[in-house]
């Protein structure tokens, strides 16, 4: 029984002086970097660790300001009871793409001492792509005289509200895939370092979602040559192209 105890006592101490030795020769969560980043998903912070001499880990979190969209949109309204028939109006719509999103990312150097890695992991949070705001006193007119109306977008229609106001917008996925390539390190082997990075965020085809009534239940037909469905049909994955600089903390 002493024999087994101390044979356990061995391997244990085997075990834990590898443990260290791999932290020393591989740098295992034995390092903590803080990075500014800035890109087509605003301007961000994270903080990143090495998992080994192959997989880094990071988490962070970036703003986009209020950059805006504007466009003229052309609206058919039909009157359902044929009397009045078709009514041509036109609505001024602005879009913004100001959200806030988190990532988790795991980034794999193949060849450690070559700067090039491979990066995959999620976004999260910034769940609305594009938020739309606009008004039309020309639609405030026909709903006064009774009309259901809104502005199509998509395939969806974004209710327009008794003083002709427009309250939406697009909606993508709370939890978005994300894969890219980068060069530079994560977590510089000097005090400061900078790499640039260059993926997608897969979130599908974008959907609609209004601030007023339901998207469905109105009549109203738009051109399909919109600058917003342009998006909604060609954007179902978002770009992410980022620069950043690295300190080192330990």
């Amino acid at each position: 029984m002493k024999k087994l105890t101390l044979l356990c006592a061995f391997v244990n101490m085997l075990l834990f002086g590898q443990m260290i030795h791999a932290q020393k020769e591989y740098g295992i969560f034995n390092s903590l970097a803080v990075g500014l980043n800035v890109g087509s998903t605003g301007i961000g912070v994270d903080v990143a660790t090495p998992i080994t001499e192959y997989v880094m880990l990071r988490g962070g979190i970036s703003f986009m300001p209020g950059i805006t969209i504007n466009t003229d949109v052309k609206v058919e309204v039909d009157d359902p009871t044929g009397q009045m028939g078709s009514f041509p109006a036109r609505v001024d719509l602005e879009g913004s793409m100001k959200r806030t999103q988190g990532e988790l990312i795991a980034s794999v150097y193949p060849f450690p001492s070559f700067p090039f890695f491979i990066s995959a992991g999620a976004y999260f949070g910034g769940d609305k792509l594009v938020t739309i705001e606009g008004h039309s006193e020309e639609l405030k007119n026909y709903i006064a005289q009774g009309e259901k109306l809104g502005v199509v977008i998509g395939d969806y229609v974004l209710p327009v509200d008794k003083n002709g106001n427009v309250s939406g917008g697009l909606k993508v996925k709370a939890v978005r895939p994300y894969v890219g390539i980068g060069f530079g390190r994560i977590v510089p082997k000097k005090r400061l370092g900078f790499s640039g990075e260059l993926g997608v965020q897969v979130h599908g085809t974008p959907e609609v979602y209004t601030n007023y009534g339901n998207l469905d239940d109105l009549i109203s037909e738009l051109d399909a040559d919109d600058d917003f469905t342009k998006i909604i049909d060609k954007l179902t994955v978002y770009p992410v192209l980022k620069l950043r600089l690295t300190g080192r903390i330990f």
